[in-house]
């Protein structure tokens, strides 16, 4: 049985913009532009080839896995929060770490939750982890100690069983009771049977211990750019966890942004996942400003390695958390995530509120 590391798709995406927005790339000193346009340009060709894979509308949603759940019930900036769920609110964090705060005004919020509760503990026999992302120079990524903390109790280590039988490992964040956000390479897998047979979903995983259980999710929704055109432009998905399993409900969940393009240029922007270089099931935060941003992507220096796919790029406000971006690719000059985008965000929203 082959293990190992689910890797991002090679090819950076997105979509064209105009030489307007291109100009625009985030000030910087002499030394530094030179590399962002080289970015802005290879993500523009990138993207375009990418966008030409598909045909009709890339974000038309499909739903597969093994068994089908029980129960089934623009520019401007638009947001819906997060809540705290049942998890201790004042949790205090350990570690050298202190979240990236953003500075711009929002316009609409969709809300989330934050719980007052922990929940149980369990313990996992750990998969092998192979295979590297990109780290920029000195290795920034600070590991998070206490994972019962909010937000990072709501990032999700993956344990993924594709239809092959091969095990792979990725990232994710809860966005509801049931729904958890991740990449569409990590519940599609081309190259080893389409929708992946299982998925272990483990909350706050903190190496052995899982203080909020685990769930195993064999239900899956994504967008036919992805599971028809493989296009990494449209590289985004949900797990649904089973109706007995809420384990949003004890976590909470980050809200979601679909921010505009000035929003986000120059934002900082927070990361956590589970890299595939560091001790099994630990959970690793690092944060950065977005560099540049195309229609479909943005672009930063944030550090990752493999296993981070399906992390969340999050902006935190006024006491508020919204994820902005979905990390899924790793080159030079910059890391880069799948931009949550009008149809994106209303995707997310429609799956959300389906699991409640």
């Amino acid at each position: 049985m082959a293990t190992g590391v689910l890797q991002p798709p090679s090819r950076l995406t997105s979509k064209h913009i105009s030489e307007e927005r291109v100009s625009h790339v985030m000030p910087v000193e002499e030394d530094g532009l030179q590399e962002r346009w080289e970015q802005v340009r290879k993500g523009l060709e990138d993207e375009a080839r990418e966008e030409a894979k598909v045909s009709g509308d890339g974000h038309e949603t499909v739903s597969g896995g093994a068994l089908t759940p029980a129960t089934e019930p623009g520019e401007a900036d638009e947001l819906i929060d997060g809540t705290l769920g049942e998890g201790e609110a004042a949790a205090e964090r350990q570690g050298v770490y202190t979240e990236s705060q953003a500075g711009r005004a929002v316009a609409t919020e969709v809300e989330g939750y934050l719980p007052t509760r922990q929940g149980p503990q369990g313990f996992v026999a750990p998969l092998e982890m192979d295979h590297a992302e990109i780290v920029h120079g000195t290795d920034d990524r600070v590991r998070v100690w206490n994972t019962t903390a909010f937000p990072f109790r709501t990032i999700c280590k993956l344990e993924i069983t594709a239809a092959d039988g091969s095990q792979w490992g990725c990232s994710g964040a809860l966005i509801g009771p049931r729904t958890v956000l991740t990449n569409g390479h990590c519940v599609y897998m081309h190259d080893h049977g389409g929708w992946v047979r299982q998925i272990r979903v483990i909350p706050g995983k903190n190496g052995s211990p899982e203080p909020y259980g685990a769930a195993i999710s064999t239900f899956y929704h994504s967008v036919k750019g992805w599971t028809e055109s493989e296009s990494s432009n449209y590289d985004y998905a949900v797990a649904v966890l089973p109706a007995n399993q809420k384990l949003g409900n004890a976590t909470g969940w980050m809200g979601l942004a679909n921010l505009s393009y000035f929003s986000l240029l120059g934002l900082n922007v927070n990361n956590s996942g589970y890299p595939g270089d560091k001790p099994y099931g630990t959970q690793w935060w690092n944060a950065n400003n977005i560099l540049a941003v195309t229609d479909r992507r943005v672009y930063y220096r944030i550090d990752t390695y493999g296993g981070q796919s399906g992390s969340p790029d999050w902006r935190y406000k006024d006491g508020q958390r919204h994820i902005v971006a979905v990390h899924n690719t790793g080159g030079s000059p910059f890391n880069g995530g799948v931009r949550i985008v009008r149809p994106v965000f209303d995707n997310l929203v429609t799956w959300k509120n389906l699991y409640t």
